[in-house]
């Protein structure tokens, strides 16, 4: 008679092998959906890879994890084995690791359960989204790892995705064949340990590197028209400074510290027209000769700032922030250096590029990704939450009280937390009574954050 843990072994294999065929064909189909759902949304990655658990990984998984200890019987094991088929989509560098997290969370925004997410085109394919990521291994490395139910002819078949780039495929390579492919070696060992530990830290300095590199030198290989947007907003806010900081040293005598509102309005001025070649040629050329007009204007940074007449706000949010925005033009230099830099900029009136920039604002600060996901899980009730949001918002920046409320960087972190809280609010409340149930206390820690954002 046979060793216990032997014969469940190898009946754990044997329908692992019944299996197989149909998991080759599922986990094909699963890459290939990880494949649109990031081709759909314009996400860079390198490649998605998929594998079906093999039987010699296995028999060692079922000894390493005792599993006879946990499951009674073979199939028990293999109907719960979370990574019975695995899927790995590969990335550049580890900041992609959390970007294309981040759009899966975006992506798979509905649940029954709380636990399990699926987007609406697909309710088959789930992930366990209400685990935070990345998760951190026994050995103290963070992976973006998370667990998915695929449901074929009504049975659930469990599967393991992973994000990883390049530096961590290497270092996941090394560790598997160093620590768990060579039994002379002990995790336990310190010597191991620290040396392991240098080369982990090794690998992440050179991915800094890498991409720092790339970051700099991609300009010349720019197929895509957004990227070659970003770098023609450089360019010219470069411009824009030097102009302004020559007409500001005429005026005052001085020149104070302004690139951030450069880089804001101009970001601003770009992103207003659609994307497209023709549009890209008069943006650049439109651009340039809106600062050579600048260059021959007489400007007085002493003045204050006018409006033709009243400007009109389209909803509560941009009559908040532009009540607000008003009542600073003209008592504080940072704000009326910001808005004189963008009147004289932008080609239109005061009043209409006013009105312009605070819808700009409510656009950037929480995007329509955001406000679908909302919409989607509440119906007609989300109109109110997201009401809730940009009013959390609107007052956010009112106490924050500063003119870098209003930089492009600092609108992409409110837009951050935004999408944060949709998140949460999907992810925790089943329905509109239930978000009203713990709605006073949900909106006063989202706006505590924002303000936070700015002390």
């Amino acid at each position: 008679m046979g060793l216990k843990e032997f014969d469940f072994i190898d009946e754990s294999i044997e329908i692992l092998r019944s299996m197989s065929s149909t998991l080759e064909i599922l986990a094909d189909e699963i890459e290939e959906y990880f494949k649109q759902v990031l081709e759909g949304k314009n996400q860079e990655y390198i490649n998605v890879t998929s594998r079906v658990k093999s039987e010699l990984s296995l028999r060692e998984k079922i000894i390493r994890n005792r599993y006879l200890n946990k499951y009674n019987e073979a199939s028990n094991l293999i109907h719960n084995l979370s990574d019975l088929i695995g899927i790995r989509i590969e990335c550049r560098f580890i900041e992609d690791e959390n970007k294309i997290y981040r759009l899966l969370k975006r992506y798979f925004n509905r649940t029954d359960d709380k636990i399990y997410y699926y987007n609406k085109d697909n309710k088959n394919l789930k992930l366990k989204l209400s685990e935070k990521q990345p998760s951190k291994q026994k050995n103290g490395f963070e992976i973006y790892r998370i667990d998915g139910e695929f449901i074929y002819l009504d049975k659930q078949i469990k599967f393991e995705l992973q994000i990883k780039s390049l530096v961590n495929i290497f270092w996941s390579e090394i560790e598997h064949k160093i620590i768990y492919k060579n039994s002379t070696y002990l995790l336990a060992d310190g010597f191991l340990k620290d040396m392991m530990t240098s080369i982990k830290n090794n690998l992440a300095m050179i991915d800094n590197q890498l991409l720092s590199i790339y970051k700099n030198f991609q300009t010349g290989m720019m197929t895509n028209i957004d990227e070659r947007k970003k770098e023609l907003e450089k360019v010219l806010s470069k411009i824009a400074h030097d102009t302004f900081s020559a007409k500001m040293k005429e005026s005052i005598g001085f020149v104070v510290d302004f690139k951030k509102p450069c880089e804001t309005i101009l970001s601003y001025s770009f992103n207003k027209k659609e994307n497209h070649e023709e549009v890209f040629g008069d943006l650049m050329l439109d651009g340039l000769a809106r600062l050579n007009e600048i260059t021959k204007k007489d400007i007085d940074f002493t003045q204050s700032i006018t409006f033709e007449d009243e400007p009109v706000f389209e909803d509560e949010f941009c009559e908040k922030l532009g009540e607000y925005i008003k009542s600073k033009l003209n008592n504080e230099f940072p704000w009326n250096l910001f808005f004189r830099i963008l009147f004289e900029i932008e080609p239109r009136n005061n009043k209409e590029d006013f009105e312009n920039f605070i819808k700009f604002i409510k656009d950037r600060v929480m995007l329509n990704d955001s406000k679908e996901q909302i919409m989607s899980s509440f119906e007609n009730d989300g109109e109110n939450i997201i009401n809730d949001i940009y009013n959390c918002i609107s007052e956010g920046i009112v106490k924050a009280d500063s003119v870098e409320t209003m930089y492009d960087y600092n609108l992409e972190k409110i837009n951050s937390l935004a999408h944060e809280i949709v998140n949460y609010i999907c992810r925790e409340f089943y329905g509109y009574n239930d978000y009203l149930q713990y709605r006073k206390e949900t909106l006063k820690k989202f706006r505590e954050n924002i303000i936070q954002m700015f002390e």
